[in-house]
């Protein structure tokens, strides 16, 4: 196959990943699962050439709804998020300087996240994947401000254009994947 349209090809199916993720995580709390599932199938698009499915994404994303945690650390993540905003839109004293250091422990919680999603897999249990991710985010500090900045770039991107909500967890976990393979 010529390069251009491989090239061509493997965006098509990130993006068609990210779709995937997108309508996966339209109840938040399944974001996680969702990233899980769609870093799987990157994973094994970058390694075997192995062609993104519906089918294939739905088996991964039951699989990885198997065990509560999948649901409830999106569901604290929210939280630490909500109570974020609170502190920096509601006038408390000390709010800003609150808000600043809940964003950048949000920050470092979005990067663990995202890398125990792309090192999950069917058969793993969540509790030692996110405690491995949360070791990773630490020891591999490069790779976790890379996570970082990726997520600040996709969330100024459908900022501006939100349109492009829709591939941003492809995005997103071909980011993980790609620091998880570095």
């Amino acid at each position: 196959m010529n390069t251009r349209y491989r090239s061509l090809t493997l965006l098509g199916e990130v993006l068609f990943v990210g779709l995937l993720a997108c309508v996966a995580s339209v109840f938040a709390v399944t974001s996680l699962a969702a990233a899980a599932a769609g870093s799987v199938l990157l994973t094994e698009l970058a390694a075997d050439a192995r062609t993104p499915t519906v089918r294939r994404f739905a088996r991964l994303f039951r699989a990885a709804l198997g065990h509560p945690v999948a649901v409830l650390a999106p569901v604290g993540l929210l939280a630490i998020g909500a109570v974020d905003v609170v502190a920096v839109l509601g006038g408390l004293p000390g709010g800003r300087v609150f808000g600043v250091v809940l964003g950048l422990v949000l920050a470092g919680l979005l990067a663990a996240g995202l890398r125990g999603a792309a090192a999950w897999r069917p058969g793993l249990r969540w509790p030692e994947v996110l405690a491995g991710a949360g070791r990773e985010t630490v020891s591999d500090w490069r790779g976790s401000v890379g996570l970082v900045v990726a997520i600040v770039v996709v969330a100024v991107v459908v900022a501006q254009a939100p349109a492009f909500v829709v591939v941003a967890p492809g995005l997103l976990g071909l980011a993980a994947v790609a620091v998880r393979a570095r």
